[in-house]
């Protein structure tokens, strides 16, 4: 699941609104395929590693971070590919809140006689897409606030002149997190 969850992140900036997804499949101890969501309209994860995996798919287990889909969207339903590859276990990380799914999915696959195991790592795979579950469960935006100020809770030098008080780390942090947001609202002298 470790694996799947580094494959969902190289997502990041290019599926939204969709989250992040990835997966690994394994037969006998062997990865066997592997995919993540590459962009918003693309083949999914789970279609991505089973295109990789093919025929070694059958009696495999999937692992990936978020509950399979299971309806027509911009692609068709995960589950169904599954089903038809003929995965016999399926491990999810997390489910997945979007009111087409919510369960669903696990469902469509228990009755197609896969076995699910569920949650595995969930809390990281929440991390993963966080702003995704909290649109989805809440109706509202995932929020940041940043600033950085001196020791003393100055935002400029003594002398009022604009100048770096953050770290070159955090500044590289804060610029892979502006690549996740929707919106970014600044002052006037930014």
């Amino acid at each position: 699941m470790l694996r799947a969850l580094e494959l969902a992140a190289q997502g990041q900036g290019r599926v939204e609104p969709n989250p992040m997804v990835g997966c690994v499949i394994v037969s006998d101890r062997q990865v066997v395929g592997q995919g993540y969501h590459t962009a918003f309209g693309q083949p999914h994860a789970e279609v991505e590693a089973l295109c990789q995996a093919g025929t070694a798919a059958r009696g495999a287990t999937m692992y990936v971070t978020l509950e399979p889909c299971c309806h027509q969207g911009k692609t068709p339903p995960c589950t169904k590919a599954i089903i038809e590859h003929g995965i016999r276990r399926v491990v999810i990380a997390a489910g997945d809140p979007y009111q087409q799914v919510d369960g669903g999915g696990i469902d469509q696959l228990q009755s197609a006689a896969v076995e699910v195991c569920s949650p595995v790592l969930e809390e990281d795979a929440r991390e993963l897409n966080a702003p995704y579950f909290k649109l989805v469960e809440t109706g509202r935006p995932w929020v940041i606030a940043k600033w950085a100020m001196t020791l003393d809770g100055k935002i400029a030098a003594r002398t009022g002149h604009s100048q770096w008080i953050s770290s070159q780390p955090s500044r590289q942090i804060v610029h892979r997190l502006r690549g996740r947001m929707d919106a970014i609202v600044v002052g006037r002298g930014t």
